[in-house]
Order: structure tokens, then sequence, then C-alpha cells
């Protein structure tokens, strides 16, 4: 949960920018920093210092007058907001190429998430253990995430069974899902979605690229 002092309404563009600055501060504190000026962190982000200075007090980072923000404070702030100072256990669906890739990567438990089991019906994903992570029949998952009390679910599944395994999360009492299938979802108001559309990205990139 963010902080008290925090503003409630933050956008989205400085939600995404957080884990930027996060990078940043964490770099300076192992150099033995106290405070930095937003003009240096507005150069090492290539954001105007204006910008620096609201998305960091939108989430009520420490500064000091006239001297910057506070490092150590900063990265507290910041970490509790995002919610990465406690670590939260998700699962994932659908141990394909991108499914056991994102197994496979160990950042996730810097972030605050630890994918602690993932589903399939591949016989020959099922009952194995995937970068250390057990793997179970798709039709166990209400069962088991109700058992370990789970409320976040990556999905990496094709598009065409996609909202079904929603339905059956949302049904299960999934509250968050983080979809890497090539699909909005329909779920009921209270439940948190966010999209990643690789598609539309790798679209971006490749416009960026013709008109560079």
């Amino acid at each position: 949960m963010p902080p008290h002092h925090a503003k409630k309404n933050i956008s989205v563009q400085t939600i995404r920018r957080l884990p930027q600055y996060l990078r940043i501060f964490y770099k300076l504190h192992g150099y033995g920093r106290d405070l930095v000026s937003s003009t240096v962190l507005s150069k090492q982000t290539h954001l105007l210092p204006i910008v620096v200075k609201k998305d960091l007090q939108a989430v009520g980072a420490p500064s000091k007058l006239r001297a910057g923000f506070k490092v150590a404070g900063c990265i507290e702030v910041i970490e509790q907001f995002l919610g990465w100072n406690n670590l939260n256990k998700a699962f994932l669906i659908g141990v394909g190429h991108l499914g056991e890739a994102l197994l496979g990567f160990t950042g996730f438990k810097n972030h605050g998430l630890e994918i602690v089991c993932a589903f399939d019906t591949a016989p020959d994903k099922v009952s194995q253990t995937i970068h250390g992570v057990p793997v179970y029949h798709t039709a166990q998952i209400a069962t088991i995430i109700t058992q370990e009390n789970l409320k976040i679910a990556i999905l990496t599944v094709p598009a065409y069974s996609a909202q079904g395994i929603a339905d059956t999360l949302v049904a299960a009492g999934i509250k968050a899902i983080w979809n890497f299938a090539p699909i909005r979802l329909q779920v009921p108001e209270g439940v948190i979605v966010q999209q990643e559309d690789i598609s539309s990205g790798l679209a971006e990139l490749c416009a960026k690229l013709k008109t560079n």
C-alpha cells in the first residue's frame, strides 16, 4: 500500500517511471550517496526536471530543501508504493516458450513477485519441475489456488483459451491477472487485468525504425 502521505490518484505514466527511478536510487545508494538533485535524475532518465519532481512528490518521496531527494528514503517510499518490499505469491498458466522463460526469470523476486507454481495440460510439462517451479494440470487450478490462497495469475496461453481460463480464475477468487495472451479479457469489476500486448510493442518498434 502507498504511504499515508502519498497522493491516491497517480497517473499510469508516473507508475511506469517509478522502477526507472528506483534503479538509479539503488545505484546511488551503492555508491554511498545520500542526496541527489532532480537535475541529475533528469539527465539519467532523459526526462524534464519538473516531471521527475512531480513523479517523486506524487509518491511522497522525501527531500531536503535545495539539496535534493534523500536516496535511502526514496528507495523505501517507492518500494512501499509498488509493494516490492513485500513478496507477493503468483502462479503461471501456460508453460510454453514464453511461460517457461518467465519461470526462469529470477528478477521477479526483486520486484516483489514470486511464482510458486504453474499449470499446463501438456503431458511432458505436468508433474515436472521447471526452473524450480512445480507444474500441475490445469484441472487442478481452482483447488490449488484456493489451498495456497493465491491472488495473482500470469496468463501465457493462446488467445482461444484465455477467456475461459480467466473465467475459471475469477470464480476461484483471483484478484489480479497479468495477461500475455493476445486478447482483451472480460472480467467483473474488482478484478485487475494488466495487459501485455507484445504485438503492439513490436509494431511500434518497427514503425519507429522505419521512420528513423
